[in-house]
């Protein structure tokens, strides 16, 4: 025993030293110890970054569905209708060979213990199979629902009498607002879509919905959505397979009188309708018409579609830009409304629910003023099911309800696989869902962030819907993303206030005015930015239409991802390039590596040119 320990031994021993220390632990126990506790952290941490990579990964395993109930609605609606149930038969053949193997696995197969390896192969063959049966039964509802709207329209008596060929006394109704035609020097044409709701030839009449095309004189330009009026002629292009709502239309009309009055004609929701639109129109020419012709003209397209009061040379100009998408209701004009109802409601305490409710509810009253036609509805839908990905808290998710949207769009209306609108609004949505933020991130580094992120949404969305684009307007455009990026700030002001001062034209024409003066200054500014781009040197450049030009476009998008992939994402590219390869043999790597590549730049390069002097 230490009697005369030093004091400040002792002080020690009592702040670092347990004063009564127990038996030491041995080495062989301390270390198992240890490495346990490091097991478990290593297992925690690993788990964080599988939870993080699972969030960043894309959801596909609907991308299978899509992709065979688009192929078979584009297939089933392009066969003749003879073709049909033998499609029919074989997506359930095909879905029955798909059953069978795990019906009889799971019968055949006895029930033992199962290792954590064995359960997650048999997890994943089951997801794998569920996600065939999906497809396959997919498929085979829209194979029955255009059985069931071809067989509708062929027996419907209304298209039987419009099939005869004959000069008919019909009743129309006015499904959207007149659009001029180019029709160069020649007298002024206009194109309209309409539903014939009555036919009469030879003391017989037959009733109805049969879609139909307008092309008529200038007599029809007065015409208004909703409106009913009476006319003579014979419908061109066959009978189709029209006769209910979304299947197309049965062929071209060109009237041979103009716009008679249908005496008796209902005054209901659609005169409503027409006066809230009416009303909305003569606000914003009354703000804008002598201020600036342009605006005025461009405004009510920029809020609800209508593009009639549009001349030639501001039609041209938004061409030209890239900018006639924005005279179209769109996703993203539906999603700012929701957007804005729902803050504006949550801000009050309202409940989530309620206040989504309300922007439902209001959303249908914008569509049913902007009209139900196809288009509008397939821009409701995808606006909605962005805002809910969005408020659901789960934005990567938004690849997951695309392709929802996409399926039940299809189930509803399978002709819409082929309709460009449609095609060109999944190409933009799909655009900024794969690489919106990574061209953020890229342009980042080259520029200010606000910069970036103002670019990027334009970059991402012209990248992927050019190509179709093409097949529609066969020049290129290089001054689109500017052009975009120049409009985009005023939009979201355009598309709130507009929509607020359309749903008071009627009971508050002074709130409706005021609205129109300050969404008209972001009309004017995208009327000055389609002029002035427009105007630039080399604003429309010759391309190649057809196959070709579609191939050219996607390989020269792929180009630009590419540069800005080398100008930021250097070290992931030496890595895929090690990698692939990686997967070439060893000769073909010591002879041809770079030389080939280069040869394959100047094949593409040299084609590229070839074709674009060919134009």
């Amino acid at each position: 025993m230490r009697l005369h320990e030093p004091r400040w031994s002792r002080y020690v021993k009592a702040a670092v030293g347990d004063p009564n220390p127990g038996p030491p632990e041995p080495r062989r126990a301390k270390l198992r110890r240890q490495a346990a506790d490091l097991h478990r952290r290593l297992a925690a941490a690993h788990q964080e970054q599988a939870d993080a990579q699972e969030l960043r990964r894309p959801d596909i395993r609907i991308l299978p569905t899509v992709i065979a109930v688009w192929a078979t609605a584009g297939l089933a609606t392009a066969m003749p209708p003879t073709m049909i149930p033998r499609l029919a038969m074989a997506l359930v053949l095909v879905l029955l060979l798909g059953l069978l193997p795990g019906l009889l696995l799971a019968l055949l197969r006895p029930a033992q213990r199962r290792g954590s390896s064995e359960r997650r192969r048999a997890r994943r063959g089951g997801v794998r199979g569920a996600t065939f049966v999906l497809a396959a039964a997919c498929a085979l509802a829209v194979v029955a629902v255009v059985g069931v709207k071809v067989q509708a329209g062929a027996s419907s008596p209304l298209a039987q009498t419009v099939a005869q060929g004959e000069e008919l006394m019909l009743t129309l109704e006015v499904g959207a607002t007149p659009r001029r035609l180019d029709s160069g020097n020649g007298p002024p044409r206009f194109i309209l879509d309409a539903v014939i709701v009555q036919a009469s030839a030879g003391g017989r009449s037959s009733s109805g919905r049969l879609p139909v095309q307008v092309i008529a004189g200038p007599a029809w330009e007065a015409v208004r959505q909703g409106q009913k009026v009476g006319t003579a002629g014979k419908v061109d292009g066959g009978p189709g397979t029209a006769g209910v709502a979304g299947v197309g239309r049965a062929g071209i009309l060109r009237p041979a009188t103009v716009p008679l009055a249908v005496p008796g004609a209902a005054a209901g929701k659609e005169s409503l309708v027409t006066a809230i639109r009416r009303g909305w129109i003569a606000a914003v020419q009354g703000t804008w018409a002598k201020r600036s012709p342009e605006a005025a003209a461009l405004l009510p397209g920029m809020v609800m579609g209508d593009r009639s009061a549009m001349d030639s040379a501001l039609n041209e100009s938004m061409k030209t830009a890239g900018l006639t998408h924005l005279t179209a209701v769109s996703g993203a004009n539906c999603t700012l409304i929701l957007a804005s109802l729902m803050i504006g409601l949550r801000s009050l305490h309202t409940p989530r629910r309620a206040a989504f409710g309300f922007s439902l509810a209001a959303l249908l009253g914008f569509v049913l003023v902007v009209g139900p036609d196809p288009s509008v509805l397939r821009a409701a839908v995808m606006g909605a099911l962005g805002l809910m990905a969005l408020l659901s808290g789960r934005p990567k998710r938004v690849g997951a309800l695309l392709a929802l949207s996409i399926v039940l769009l299809l189930l509803a209306d399978p002709w819409l696989a082929g309709d460009y609108a449609f095609i060109l609004s999944v190409l933009a949505t799909l655009g900024l869902f794969l690489v919106g933020q990574r061209c953020v991130r890229w342009l980042s580094v080259l520029m200010p962030l606000w910069l970036a992120q103002t670019i990027a949404i334009p970059l991402a969305a012209q990248l992927f819907c050019a190509p179709v684009i093409v097949l529609l307007q066969a020049r290129l455009t290089p001054y689109t993303v500017p052009a975009n990026m120049l409009a985009a700030p005023v939009i979201a002001l355009v598309t709130t206030v507009g929509t607020l001062g359309m749903a008071c034209a009627l009971l508050l024409p002074p709130l409706a005015g005021l609205c129109a003066a300050i969404s008209g200054v972001g009309a004017w500014w995208v009327a000055a930015v389609a002029r002035w781009m427009a105007a630039l040197p080399a604003a429309s450049l010759p391309w190649p239409g057809g196959p070709e030009g579609v191939l050219l476009m996607a390989v020269l998008n792929a180009g630009v991802l590419l540069s800005l992939i080398v100008l930021v994402e250097k070290q992931r590219l030496r890595a895929a390039i090690a990698g692939i390869m990686a997967h070439l043999p060893v000769w073909w790597r010591e002879r041809f590596g770079f030389a080939s590549v280069v040869a394959l730049a100047a094949l593409l390069a040299l084609w590229w040119v070839a074709a674009v002097v060919r134009v």
